[in-house]
């Protein structure tokens, strides 16, 4: 068992500094051309697709982001059933650090 104290902080605080800024995207049906729709706008640092109609959009800001991504979708004639900021679990925490932590794998 590994002892080692990894990091100090509010759940908020961690969830900060070991995600990036995401939004979960999910549409009534897939997006014709997403990465045309999704480069156009500015606060979209990235994105991927898991299944069709919801996408993650990695973004800088999720508060300016959802906005602007909204306003695209519409404009592009999607039916959106949802924007959200992707949450993160206290156990998502737990394994980021984990699997940050080279001494524990090795146990």
């Amino acid at each position: 068992m590994n002892t080692t104290l990894r990091t100090v902080g509010r759940p908020e605080d961690l969830r900060e500094q070991l995600f990036k800024k995401a939004l979960i995207v999910k549409t009534l049906a897939p997006l014709s051309d997403p990465d045309q729709l999704f480069t156009r706008i500015r606060a979209i640092e990235g994105w991927h697709s898991e299944e069709p109609g919801s996408y993650e959009l990695s973004v800088s800001d999720t508060r300016a982001a959802a906005p602007e991504v909204t306003r695209g979708l519409v404009s592009a004639g999607a039916d959106v059933l949802s924007i959200g900021e992707v949450q993160h679990s206290l156990e998502d925490v737990y394994l980021e650090l984990i699997d940050e932590d080279v001494e524990a794998r090795k146990q």
